[in-house]
């Protein structure tokens, strides 16, 4: 673990001054490619890397911070630190198997990214994305896992374990298994832990909310919700759902930009609706999220206000 005051100050960078997360993920890759393909978008690389600039642009100073690859997305880092130099940053460390216009099929830990963004002094995270599969064997899972959380601590930044169950919904073992994720991701101890939502949403409220304080349990750390598959005008009573059941926030990429694609002015779109859209969600964190010092079992921490991010 990373020196106590370095791990608190670093904790106080990514959320609003009550401790929960409301961030922004803008290190989609080809599944970018994608959402733009089908809006019928240019898709070139450089198409991608503007997308996620104007993201940085918009919704920097709305969430508390922003999750960026370094593949498609070194001017979008550049725009956050201009346009929103309060905004938590956190750096993606996945390198993706996914080809282009199609699903994601693996993910492995990118040694190259984690010693590209050492060299970064004003990033407080690093995100490692990990699949979970019931008829997987977990030994790479758990290995992968155990560095990344060791890394992060040389490092002296935090660690963001994201563990995404590799079933559809409709599965009948999906709420168990992101359980069972959840707790051997536990194990090897991030500072901080990202997931989907229970039931993918497609359950009543009070049930979503039911099976977080379960993940909650199993996780034993802070952990946030991410968006992939629940609608932009849902996501906010999602938030509630899950912040109600113990997690601590949201770090959401497609509830809070993808509408912006298959507009007609994405930019116009982000700085007004955008805004807005993002601002509801936030709402919600200061409602309803677990502190991240209550989830971590830490003493309580003072109130830290970041700037316009944590206003």
């Amino acid at each position: 673990m990373i020196d106590t005051a370095k791990r608190a100050s670093a904790f106080q960078a990514l959320t609003r001054s009550g401790g929960g997360f409301a961030m922004v993920a803008n290190d989609g890759r080809e599944s970018l490619r994608g959402l733009l393909n089908k809006a019928g978008k240019s898709t070139d690389d450089a198409a991608v890397s503007d997308f996620k600039v104007i993201v940085a642009r918009h919704l920097g100073t709305t969430c508390t911070a922003m999750l960026i690859d370094l593949m498609y997305g070194r001017e979008a880092l550049d725009e956050l630190r201009g346009a929103a130099p309060d905004t938590g940053r956190i750096v993606a460390v996945d390198l993706f198997d996914e080809p282009r216009f199609g699903p994601l099929a693996s993910t492995t830990l990118d040694h190259d990214a984690i010693e590209a963004a050492a060299q970064f002094d004003d990033v407080h995270a690093l995100k490692f994305f990990s699949f979970w599969h019931p008829d997987q064997p977990k030994a790479k899972r758990v290995d992968e896992s155990a560095e990344f959380v060791e890394r992060c601590a040389q490092l002296g930044v935090l660690s963001l374990l994201e563990g995404v169950v590799q079933l559809p919904v409709t599965d009948p073992r999906f709420d168990d298994s992101l359980l069972a994720a959840g707790a051997e991701y536990g194990q090897a101890m991030p500072d901080l832990y990202k997931t989907q939502v229970p039931s993918i949403g497609t359950r009543p409220l009070e049930d979503v909310q039911s099976m977080s304080a379960d993940l909650s349990r199993e996780v034993g750390t802070p952990w946030v919700a991410l968006s992939n598959g629940i609608a932009a005008d849902n996501f906010a009573d999602v938030v509630s759902a899950v912040c109600r059941g113990g997690a601590s926030g949201f770090l959401a990429g497609r509830a809070s930009w993808s509408p912006a694609i298959s507009a007609d002015d994405p930019e116009t779109e982000l700085e007004t609706i955008g805004r807005t859209r993002l601002a509801s969600y936030v709402e919600r964190v200061d409602r309803d999220a677990v502190p991240w010092w209550i989830a971590a079992g830490e003493p309580p921490q003072g109130a830290v206000t970041t700037g316009e991010t944590g206003a």
